[in-house]
């Protein structure tokens, strides 16, 4: 039975966004600081915290409008919603039947490559190597071909692939995606 590589692109409904949903929900923040304090202390788990320094917060609900809260408070939740993610990739991939036939899980999207270890959380939860695949040019590409481009540029960066050739003969966007997708699935499953 040939390994394969299992690509996981956390949809939006099911990363950054929420996270920073649980932020703001969990501490009673604005939309807005709670985002800024995902991005800025966005560490999947508690563990990796070198530091556990004061954060202020100043859009609270409620009384006080604002307060203090420790970062690895902060890291808390966000290490519990990567806990999630992972726990319910891992339940569908042994479900499919296919857990011990991966031999590599490659994250894609901004919302969970933009979280600090969210690589070595999923190394954990799945036990399967887990990479983030990245690139500068991925918040330009449109989010329906973001997956595509970080699968090309993860195989790309592999040294056999300069032996694989392709040609791709196509008239819309929606006929290269198909046909990407399908030379990827060649490409893995034969």
């Amino acid at each position: 039975m040939k390994a394969i590589n299992l690509f996981i692109q956390i949809q939006y409904h099911f990363g950054g966004d929420t996270i920073r949903k649980d932020i703001e929900l969990v501490l009673g923040i604005s939309e807005e600081e709670a985002d800024k304090l995902k991005r800025q202390y966005g560490l999947a788990l508690k563990s990796f915290i070198d530091n556990d320094h004061d954060i202020y917060l100043s859009t609270c609900t409620g009384e006080s409008k604002s307060k203090t809260i420790k970062s690895s408070q902060l890291i808390e939740i966000i290490e519990a919603r990567i806990e999630e993610m992972f726990s319910f990739i891992n339940k569908d991939i042994i479900n499919a039947g296919v857990k011990q036939r991966i031999n590599n899980v490659i994250l894609t999207g901004q919302g969970i490559t933009n979280i600090n270890k969210s690589d070595v959380a999923g190394k954990i939860a799945l036990n399967i190597p887990v990479k983030i695949s990245t690139g500068r040019l991925v918040s330009t590409i449109k989010p329906s071909f973001r997956t595509s481009y970080a699968l090309v540029r993860y195989v790309a960066s592999k040294p056999f692939s300069k032996s694989v050739a392709s040609t791709i003969d196509v008239t819309s966007d929606e006929n290269i995606f198909k046909t990407i997708i399908e030379k990827i699935k060649e490409f893995f499953y034969s």
